[in-house]
């Protein structure tokens, strides 16, 4: 056992020799490795390289059952990954933040809640929670019809014009989150659409109407896009 424990602090040693030369896990991107209580964590970093992993959290039957219903309003399907995005977001509205949802709790407890949702395996091994009580109504957001008016198509290609002339042209992240941002600038010709249906406008758009493209895995104005 002693043998053990002077091969793992060898080990610890040597990587932090290494980490100071600049040579070792943090010079590659990685946290450095830390002992604890004679085991060995692997703290998990964030985009910086900086921030330990984020603590979980369990959500309670009203957290999900609150979060399931506002992506109904959204007319956006609870998949899995959508889910977890939405109780994070709500949490976070509440004052919990920087807390992570862990998927496979939130699907026992889905389960468990037989009489108000059912859970539906979906393809990819993902699943949504849809409700018992309420028949779906949910967008497609992959629909290649544009059934939006030219209007409303010419206001939005003045707009993004715009944004592409300005220093923060970028929506944050893919289609869910450029759509909340979109719908939370109030912007005159997305007056009235939910937030599934501007995930299905910023598809389109994206697709079929070149206003908008990528740049760094980020949504951006199409002037802007590198594919």
């Amino acid at each position: 056992m002693a043998k053990g424990g002077r091969m793992i602090h060898r080990a610890v040693g040597a990587a932090e020799k290494r980490g100071a030369s600049g040579r070792g896990a943090c010079a590659r991107g990685r946290a450095p490795t830390k002992r604890r209580g004679g085991l060995l964590f692997q703290a998990v970093s964030n985009v910086t390289g900086t921030a330990l992993q984020a603590p979980t959290f369990m959500p309670s039957v009203a957290d999900v059952m609150r979060a399931v219903v506002s992506l109904y309003d959204d007319e956006l399907r609870p998949y899995s990954r959508i889910l977890r995005k939405r109780i994070i977001e709500q949490s976070e509205a509440r004052g919990i933040v920087g807390a992570d949802c862990d998927a496979g709790r939130l699907k026992m407890l889905c389960d468990s809640m037989g009489g108000r949702l059912r859970v539906q395996p979906e393809d990819g091994g993902e699943w949504s929670a849809l409700l018992t009580d309420r028949a779906p109504n949910f967008v497609d957001i992959y629909n290649e019809v544009d059934d939006y008016p030219e209007e409303v198509w010419r206001a939005a290609e003045a707009y993004f014009k715009l944004l592409g002339e300005s220093n923060q042209y970028a929506l944050p992240g893919g289609r869910y989150a450029s759509a909340q941002a979109l719908v939370s600038r109030k912007l005159d010709f997305l007056k009235g659409y939910t937030v599934g249906q501007v995930c299905h406008f910023t598809q389109i758009a994206v697709s079929q109407r070149k206003l908008l493209g990528y740049a760094d895995g980020a949504i951006v104005p199409y002037s802007c896009s590198t594919s």
